[in-house]
C-alpha cells in the first residue's frame, strides 16, 4: 500500500503538467472553481482520468467529506445549480449514506459523491490506488486493453477484473487487492500475459 502523505494524487497539481486531457481537466477546475468551492470538504479526484484510462465518455469524479449533509447540499446548490444538468441526490452505499451532487461544464460531466468518512477511505479512491498500481506494473499494452474493455462498455472495476481474470464482485475484489504485496501484483501480472 501506498504512503498517504506521498501520494501525488492528493494534490491537483499533477493535472498541469499531465497528459492533454489532464490539462484540459485542471483549467476547467480553476476556470470553474470547483474544487475551490469544495474545499471544506477536502475534495479529491478519483476515476480514470487521474490515471490516464479514461475514454472519450469518462466522467470526473470528486470525493468529498461532510460532516452536515445539509451542508454540503447547501454549499452544491449555491455553487453549481446553474450548471447544466444539475442534480442532487442521496443514496446508500454500501451502509453509508452518499450524497451525489451531478452537473456539466462546457467540457466535462462532473460528479460529486459525499460521504462521512476521509475521501482516501472512500472505496472508489482505494479502487483507483489498486487500479493504479496494476497500471504501474504492468506492460504498456495493459492499459490500452483497459480502455478498450471500456470503451465497449465495462465498467473500470470489471475491466480490470476480466483483464486479470479475477472471479466474483469486481468492487470487492479490488478491495481486497488494495491489502496485496507489488510481487503478488507482479506474479498476477505476468500470468495474465501483462
Amino acid at each position: 500500500m501506498q504512503s498517504l502523505e506521498a501520494n501525488p494524487f492528493l494534490q491537483s497539481d499533477y493535472l498541469r503538467l499531465g497528459t492533454p486531457k489532464q490539462q484540459e481537466l485542471w483549467e476547467d477546475l480553476e476556470k470553474w472553481k470547483i474544487l475551490k468551492n469544495l474545499i471544506g470538504f477536502k475534495p479529491t479526484l478519483a476515476g480514470t482520468i487521474p490515471i490516464d484510462i479514461d475514454t472519450e465518455s469518462s466522467d470526473v469524479d470528486i470525493l468529498v467529506k461532510y460532516n452536515v449533509p445539509s451542508h454540503l447540499q447547501k454549499i452544491c446548490y449555491a455553487k453549481f445549480r446553474n450548471l447544466p444538468k444539475y442534480s442532487f441526490s442521496e443514496k446508500t452505499i454500501s451502509l453509508r449514506v452518499t450524497l451525489i451532487c451531478r452537473f456539466t461544464t462546457p467540457n466535462f460531466q462532473y460528479e460529486i459523491f459525499g460521504q462521512s468518512v476521509e475521501p482516501t477511505e472512500q472505496y472508489a479512491w482505494i479502487h483507483m490506488m489498486v487500479e493504479n498500481r496494476f497500471l504501474l506494473l504492468a506492460n504498456s499494452s495493459f492499459r490500452e486493453e483497459i480502455r478498450n474493455l471500456k470503451r465497449n462498455g465495462l465498467k473500470t472495476e470489471h475491466a480490470f477484473c476480466q483483464l486479470l481474470d479475477l472471479k466474483g464482485d469486481p468492487f470487492k475484489l479490488l478491495l481486497q487487492w488494495n491489502q496485496k504485496s507489488d510481487e503478488e501484483m507482479k506474479e498476477l501480472l505476468l500470468k495474465r500475459g501483462y
